[in-house]
């Protein structure tokens, strides 16, 4: 199976990671630059306490579509906000039956590759992977939270699917394949979303939210937020949903934030604002849904921004 990865961060370390220990995987990794060429002298590096730590050797290195030729995989493992121009880039290397898997954060990830694409079986993903790039070419995987899903919602079959869930999940990255795979991507952006907007709002990492009872109520209010608006998209999530959420957030290390709210915090000019909370917004409006506590952060956020 020609697996191609486009991006060498942490989710496509991580997923190069688990297939690489299939004999019967042929991994393209889709980089440019300094880290292309990192890569082809030592080897992609990846520290997992998941997957163990290993060095990974791509069968091809290659920012060239015409180097690269078709895949019989594509996983899109590139920011948000690149998802759109990187499509039309690597168009060549998709057939009518590739099967390409969208990684990035939000909900609407398959549809713009669809888009883009224009071919392709487009499956939607979701994957938990706290990684950092520790230097290019070098992936560290934070914790042990690792785990991805993939499907169809029109339950469509595609064995092609079925045997890359099953070469990653035999690889160590416990992975599932199910038409059912709307309600896990809702699921992870109830959390990203709703956590991203209290820091945003209050300007302060988790302790700072737990403190106060009022900012407490505030980011269940976006829990409540996302929870409305996947009703209304038609994904039904767990009723204790929230309540776990909570739990959760208040077992965090007291300076946790997110990725959003440090690289907006950095002043990071390309960020994830409008695919992550932007977004939500505008699904809200379309379907008349009210999400008071997402839209005044996202309000907030913007005016910080000008």
């Amino acid at each position: 199976m020609r697996i191609g990865i486009l991006g060498a961060g942490g989710v496509g370390a991580t997923v190069a990671g688990a297939v690489a220990k299939d004999k019967n995987a042929e991994i393209v990794l889709i980089a440019r630059g300094e880290t292309k060429e990192i890569v082809l002298k030592r080897g992609w590096i990846l520290e997992s306490e998941v997957l163990g730590d290993q060095v990974i050797h791509p069968a091809l290195v290659s920012d060239d579509p015409a180097e690269i030729g078709t895949v019989d995989v594509l996983v899109l493992a590139c920011k948000s906000y690149s998802l759109k121009d990187v499509c039309d880039r690597y168009r060549s290397i998709v057939r009518d039956d590739t099967l390409v898997i969208p990684f990035q954060n939000g909900f609407m990830a398959a549809q713009q590759a669809q888009e883009a694409l224009g071919k392709g079986q487009i499956a939607h993903g979701f994957i938990y992977c706290l990684s950092k790039i520790v230097e290019k070419g070098k992936v560290v995987n934070v914790g042990t939270l690792l785990r991805a899903g993939f499907g169809f919602p029109d339950g469509r079959k595609n064995e092609r699917a079925e045997q890359l869930a099953a070469m990653m999940q035999a690889g160590g990255l416990p992975t599932i394949y199910t038409a059912d795979i709307l309600e896990p991507i809702w699921a992870k952006f109830m959390m990203i979303c709703g956590n991203s907007c209290a820091f945003l709002y209050y300007d302060c990492p988790s302790g700072g939210i737990l403190e106060d009872s009022q900012r407490m109520a505030f980011l269940k209010g976006t829990y409540d937020d996302l929870y409305r608006l996947a009703e209304g998209a038609g994904v039904h999530l767990p009723e204790d949903i929230q309540e776990r959420y909570l739990k959760e957030f208040a077992e965090m290390p007291l300076n946790s934030t997110s990725s959003l709210y440090r690289d907006i915090k950095d002043g990071v000019p390309r960020n994830e604002l409008e695919q992550i909370v932007g977004n939500a917004v505008r699904l809200a409006r379309e379907k008349k849904i009210s999400v008071p506590f997402i839209a005044a952060a996202y309000d907030k956020t913007l005016q910080t921004m000008l």
